[in-house]
C-alpha cells in the first residue's frame, strides 16, 4: 500500500531511455598496435640466458691512501709558514672606496614608521 501512495505522489513517468549510445571509431593505429600486442609471444628465460646477463661479483679493490709527492714534514711545517698570495684587481679610478666590516655583511634595514 505503501508503494501505491509513494508512486501517485510523484510525477508520472515518461518512457524515456536514459542512456547513450556513441558511434564506434575505428582507429587504425590503435587496433594494429593491439594486434602486435596480442601476437607477441615472449621466449622463456632459461638459466644460461640469465647467467649470460649478469656478471659474477667482484669485491671492488681496496682504497690506497695518497701519498705525499716527496714531501715530508719539511715540506709541509715550509707550506704553513709561506705568506699567502692573494689576487687583486685594481682600483677603478673615482670610485668611492668602502672598507670591509665583517659585521656588515647581514644588515636588517628597519623601516620608518613615522614616516
Amino acid at each position: 500500500m505503501f508503494s501505491l501512495v509513494a508512486r501517485s505522489s510523484r510525477a508520472p513517468l515518461r518512457n524515456v531511455r536514459l542512456f547513450h549510445v556513441s558511434s564506434l571509431r575505428s582507429n587504425l593505429v590503435q587496433n594494429l598496435y593491439l594486434q602486435e600486442l596480442k601476437a607477441f609471444k615472449p621466449t622463456p628465460l632459461t638459466a644460461a640466458d640469465a647467467e649470460a646477463a649478469t656478471q659474477p661479483w667482484k669485491l671492488p679493490a681496496a682504497a690506497k691512501a695518497p701519498a705525499l709527492e716527496d714531501e715530508g714534514a719539511d715540506a709541509l711545517s715550509e707550506y704553513d709558514s709561506s705568506a699567502v698570495e692573494v689576487a687583486s684587481a685594481k682600483p677603478v679610478e673615482g670610485a668611492a672606496e668602502e672598507s670591509y666590516n665583517p659585521d656588515d655583511w647581514f644588515v636588517l634595514e628597519e623601516d620608518d614608521i613615522a614616516a
